[in-house]
């Protein structure tokens, strides 16, 4: 989870911004917001949906939380960092990403000068992170120290973009063999291995940003296979619960693979997964997202070129 944020600052960075001789441009709010929401809404909604009327009967699953999970209006009914468990529970790092969406969103409205608020964001986490004790859930999430994870990789995003390089692919080798060392360390070592930038979110960060100017000189790839896993990720992280479910109401119901029951399910949950997931990310993250963003930036600049001959 701790690469996800990292990753995702990184990305957010690289799509919303962009280096030209006379600095870093960024794109508008407007177009920023309509690209984030239609990129995790419509999977996000579905797939809650769907778990929520699984679970309905259940003493957890209440209208109250399906509302307040749809809307991203959290209460504080789990244990840091997770803070608010939505009807999906996975779904909680789903909040933190809403919120950094809008923080940035905030940032993007300052230009070029969008770091200085990011800069603003992270000296409040670092003071209020320690003040707060009984605040409200969204304040909570707001001011966890997780988010740092999100500002590592935008700064991982402007590291990528500056001229920052190893002079030599054999230096830029030796690097990528050295990345994942502190982590191996750790959990061999049993040594802080929980969320946030002090536990192993500190060490992804140092792998990331190896990993990152290495690229610069070695332009690594990745075959077909792991380029789509990683394609349809989003789909794995969210649809995996649903069909975890199905194949656990499966097994209890056709009894399958005994006595391998166990492995026979582990099996057949993977290749579930893969398969509803490459299912979704072609209807819903291709499809549905796809053509909502489309027409939302067509709407958007409808309107600006209304107003541009109404002025």
């Amino acid at each position: 989870m701790d690469l996800f944020f990292v990753i995702c600052g990184f990305v957010i960075y690289l799509s919303s911004t962009k280096r030209t001789t006379a600095g870093t441009t960024t794109i508008s709010p407007a177009v920023f917001l309509i690209k984030r929401l239609a990129r995790i809404l419509p999977l996000y909604v579905t797939c809650t949906i769907t778990l929520f009327l699984i679970e309905q009967h259940s003493e957890r699953q209440t209208w109250e939380l399906l509302f307040r999970s749809l809307a991203f209006i959290p209460v504080h009914n789990a244990d840091q960092p997770n803070i608010f468990s939505p009807t999906m529970t996975v779904g909680w790092s789903i909040n933190y990403e809403v919120y950094f969406y809008f923080l940035f969103l905030v940032a993007l409205m300052f230009g070029q000068k969008f770091r200085k608020p990011l800069t603003a964001w992270a000296v409040v986490i670092f003071i209020a992170a320690s003040l707060l004790g009984q605040a409200p859930a969204i304040l909570l999430i707001v001011t966890h120290p997780i988010n740092l994870l999100f500002l590592s990789g935008i700064l991982l995003g402007a590291l990528y973009r500056s001229d920052v390089r190893f002079p030599d692919r054999k230096m830029a080798i030796a690097a990528v063999v050295l990345a994942p060392v502190p982590i191996l360390i750790q959990y061999i070592g049993k040594i802080g291995i929980e969320h946030g930038f002090a536990g192993v979110g500190g060490s992804l960060v140092f792998m990331l940003a190896l990993t990152t100017i290495a690229d610069k000189t070695l332009n690594m790839r990745c075959n077909r296979v792991l380029t789509y896993l990683g394609d349809i990720s989003y789909s794995i992280y969210l649809t995996h619960p649903i069909v975890m479910w199905g194949v656990m109401w499966a097994n209890e119901r056709y009894a399958w693979g005994n006595p391998m029951s166990g492995w026979f399910c582990v099996g057949v949950t993977l290749f579930a997964t893969i398969a509803v997931s490459a299912l979704s990310y072609r209807l819903i993250e291709m499809g549905i997202s796809v053509r909502a963003r489309e027409w939302a930036l067509e709407k958007l600049a409808a309107r600006s070129r209304q107003a541009l001959s109404a002025s």
